[in-house]
């Protein structure tokens, strides 16, 4: 039976998908390490909102309860990505080899996302310190149950090298969309707290002789404390409303998460689009063959520093902003909106010219690009300006990075496949999984442990600026490393092989 013609149409559905992921992605990268650990700086800072709930202190020398969850996850991710890419690859379902796997788990995937932040809320913190644990090991093997499966799908989309190209630049544009929803997490919640926090505040006014409009003053530029004017009855129920209304807006980006990752399983349907044959080869011996391709090793390798120096950077960027610019929180979804604008002008260009310029040299050039963002960051100053200008330059990397290198990924698993017989493109799509959450748990567990808080005489939890411009140098540094790194990947060999084989495959039908 002749398999339907794929399409740009098509494309965009399936890249409505990244949107989810990238939403749930974005809200665990963003607040999690913002909201659970460090203090607020002034009244009404997000910063450490759920910090009380579990274990602040270093558990062994500098390691934080999160850096340790995140080098455990990875060795629980070492075992459950080869594993999930092998069933994918070895799937023979009705609906597919991919799309039966993301129908399944989309909604668990949104559920345990909100349960995060929500569940850890006993006033025992072993408890919470295990609650934390369990559901985080949960979100990324969710995670990797979508991913690794709808990843696999951009090789077997992407049939043709303009088809990888927009299908790259498309899930890209999604990616980022998606990204950019997970900022605006404090401002859908400032919209449920309702006059909780204002009548609070009213009372306490009027019980110090002070107009509200005073008091709000005071507050938001330190003059006056709130400790030394409310009760800590007052404190406690300000505080709740705060924590809640976050809940609740992480709780409509999940769902929203979960809609878009519905729509690309329930409106492609696999099998009219792609012949695909389940393959035979055992999951880690399919690992194994997967990392003996030395040119996917070559590409991993930088995969997994960008990645790492990418999420130091998100992870640290609300705090970059609000503890070094001196930017209000308010403020932030405005500077992603800008990076965000930047980065989807110039998709056009980098989609028309990568197959002109190469991959490889524009790749190069974003690891450098970064590293000029990062380097900005650890020299930056207070006011907007600096927010816009770091903004404005980020967007030029994020556009070159988030478009080609699934493109490359795709590119070396169609020459393996052309090579070997064996479409495993789900393993080489979950070793690139695996190498985002390396770098994503090594980025995490560097961030955590540089911006340990330092307790002052008086008892109160203190970060110096310092610690975060830290975060951004070996941020730089790693991007550089990079670059030089991604200099050994040969993509003139890789599309003059796959070329090669196309054609001697189109001859031998031909005989035939």
């Amino acid at each position: 039976m002749a398999k339907k013609p794929i399409t740009n149409k098509v494309l965009w559905i399936f890249a409505v998908g990244q949107l989810g992921w990238s939403l749930l992605s974005g809200v665990i990268s963003t607040w999690l390490v913002h909201l659970y650990t460090g203090s607020p700086e002034k009244f009404g800072d997000t910063n450490g909102l759920f910090s009380s709930f579990i274990t602040q202190n270093p558990i062994l020398a500098t390691l934080t309860i999160f850096g340790i969850i995140t080098a455990v996850g990875r060795l629980f991710d070492a075992v459950t990505d080869p594993l999930i890419a092998s069933w994918s690859d070895r799937a023979a379902f009705k609906g597919g080899r991919r799309i039966p796997f993301m129908k399944a788990v989309a909604v668990p995937f949104a559920l345990v996302t909100v349960a995060v932040f929500v569940v850890p809320s006993f006033t025992n913190v072993v408890l919470n310190d295990t609650l934390i644990f369990v559901l985080l090991m949960l979100f990324y093997l969710f995670m990797t149950i979508y991913c690794t499966p709808y990843n696999a799908l951009i090789a077997e989309l992407g049939d043709t090298q303009r088809h990888r190209i927009n299908v790259s630049t498309y899930i890209s544009f999604t990616y980022i969309a998606g990204f950019s929803m997970a900022t605006l997490v404090p401002s859908l919640a400032g919209m449920f707290q309702g006059n909780t926090v204002t009548d609070v505040l009213t009372s306490v006014a009027s019980a110090n002789g002070l107009t509200l409009e005073a008091l709000q003053t005071g507050l938001a530029d330190k003059t006056l404390a709130i400790s030394n004017l409310a009760s800590a009855e007052q404190i406690a129920v300000m505080q709740a409303a705060q924590q809640n209304s976050m809940r609740i807006a992480i709780g409509i980006m999940a769902a929203i998460a979960c809609v878009a990752m519905m729509i690309p399983a329930f409106y492609i349907k696999e099998r009219d689009y792609i012949d695909s044959k389940p393959v035979n080869t055992p999951a880690f011996k399919s690992l194994f063959a997967t990392f003996g391709n030395a040119q996917f090793r070559r590409f991993v390798y930088s995969d997994v520093i960008y990645f790492f120096a990418v999420t130091l950077f998100q992870t640290g960027l609300a705090d970059y902003e609000t503890r070094l610019m001196g930017i209000g929180s308010e403020n932030t979804f405005m500077l992603t909106v800008l990076m965000t604008v930047i980065s989807l002008s110039l998709y056009p260009v980098i989609n028309r010219f990568a197959p002109k310029l190469g991959k490889k040299k524009l790749i190069i050039t974003g690891f450098f690009a970064y590293s000029f963002v990062f380097l900005l960051t650890v020299f930056c100053g207070t006011g907007l300006i600096w927010g816009v200008i770091i903004a404005g330059c980020a967007g030029i990397p994020m556009a070159i990075l988030g478009i080609l290198p699934q493109a490359c990924v795709a590119d070396v698993s169609e020459l393996s496949t052309l090579e070997t017989g064996e479409d495993r493109s789900g393993m080489f799509f979950a070793a690139r999984t695996f190498a985002m959450k390396l770098g994503q748990a090594l980025s995490m567990l560097v961030y955590t442990s540089v911006t340990v808080s330092k307790i002052l005489e008086n008892g109160e939890k203190y970060v110096d600026p310092m610690q975060y411009r830290t975060t951004a140098i070996i941020a730089t540094a790693a991007c550089l490393g990079g670059a030089f790194l991604f200099f050994l990947y040969n993509e003139k060999g890789v599309l003059a092989g796959i070329e090669k084989l196309r054609a001697k495959k189109a001859g031998e039908k031909n005989e035939l």
